[in-house]
């Protein structure tokens, strides 16, 4: 479980500006997804989904100016079922995570 806020972005409108001589690969089952995470201190940076080989998705916490505090309300996948497994391509649902600043 890696409890990271993840946006979409496009593969054609991304650009790595730093560090991907740090980076790994990690792949698995299907061998389509391509999970990338930093070699020296391990954390998730993003992935190319399975789904949709066309997007990434990016950890909110390795782009500058954004936060996953940026968000009041994130919707968790239950992270067992994929989409690409069901025939009607349906995403499942866990729960939502919300977050509200302590007064202060």
């Amino acid at each position: 479980m890696r409890g990271a806020v993840a946006v979409t972005g496009s593969i054609a409108r991304f650009h790595l500006l730093a560090g991907a001589d740090h980076l790994a690969t990690y792949r698995f089952n299907t061998g389509v997804a391509e999970h990338h995470f930093c070699r020296t201190c391990g954390i998730y940076t993003h992935h190319k989904r399975r789904s949709n080989p066309d997007q990434f998705g990016i950890n909110v916490a390795c782009l500058n100016g954004l936060s996953p505090f940026d968000f009041r309300e994130i919707v968790v996948f239950d992270g067992e079922r994929h989409p690409s497994d069901d025939p009607q391509h349906r995403s499942r649902v866990a729960g939502v995570l919300r977050y509200e600043p302590a007064d202060g």
